[in-house]
């Protein structure tokens, strides 16, 4: 998770117990200037989109340094990005929203862009953004929508998120995260309930191995789900 406040990428055990802090205010290696979103590739690459100084940086799964997306020679001009929300696919493609542009730009395994396109206009605002094999979703709080894009933007509609504050998709289904509860939609079968027991100001969430993992201001929660 990012410490936008301390500027720094912290990493936390599945108890939520911090285990490292990488970071510090600055604009060389291993320095954020309000960092926004964390990703990663099945553990292996940690993607930090570090807003102020205008990049992507790059981090192997034990907090090693390895390079920085931070723009594009268009026209002899070197341009460069405004990250915020960010997503990386099951291969490891990378997708990002730069807020300046209103665009979202997809980059190879390599950092090689490969497609850039506009944020629609039925979208008022990219709280989150998640992808699966055939779909980008964003969640729009403004709107209480999760809108719904093929993975060359094109939009193809939405659902409601009256109340949702994260989300997360995969192959069956999608997640999303309400104050007391998570429910999960899957694409065929009977929308699947977790009660917290509390209220829970989720920021982000990640479901794997049969838990759920809920990202809040100030902790990592990790919830069981009861094989169906």
């Amino acid at each position: 998770m990012v410490e936008q406040g301390e500027n720094k990428l912290l990493k936390l055990d599945h108890t939520g117990k911090q285990i490292e802090a990488i970071g510090g205010k600055g604009s060389g290696d291993y320095q954020f200037s309000k960092p926004v979103d964390v990703d990663a590739t099945n553990g292996l690459k940690i993607f930090i989109t570090d807003f102020n100084n205008r990049r992507v940086q790059v981090f192997d799964r034990r907090g090693q340094y390895l390079s920085s997306i931070s723009g594009r020679n268009y026209f002899g001009v070197n341009q460069r990005y405004n990250p915020t929300q960010i997503a990386v696919s099951s291969v490891g493609e990378v997708y990002f929203v730069d807020e300046n542009e209103g665009h979202i730009y997809h980059f190879d395994l390599d950092y090689n862009l490969l497609d850039e396109f506009r944020i629609p206009v039925e979208i008022e605002s990219v709280d989150e953004i998640a992808i699966n094999s055939t779909e980008i979703l964003i969640l729009d709080r403004a709107s209480q929508t999760i809108h719904r894009l093929a993975l060359n933007g094109s939009y193809r509609g939405f659902y409601p998120a009256e109340g949702v504050l994260a989300m997360s998709t995969n192959e069956n289904g999608i997640w999303k995260a309400y104050a007391k509860k998570a429910v999960f939609e899957p694409e065929a079968g009977e929308p699947f309930t977790l009660e917290f027991g509390a209220e829970v100001q989720s920021l982000d969430m990640h479901y794997q191995n049969n838990s759920l993992f809920i990202l809040t201001s100030d902790a990592l929660l990790k919830m069981a789900v009861p094989e169906r």
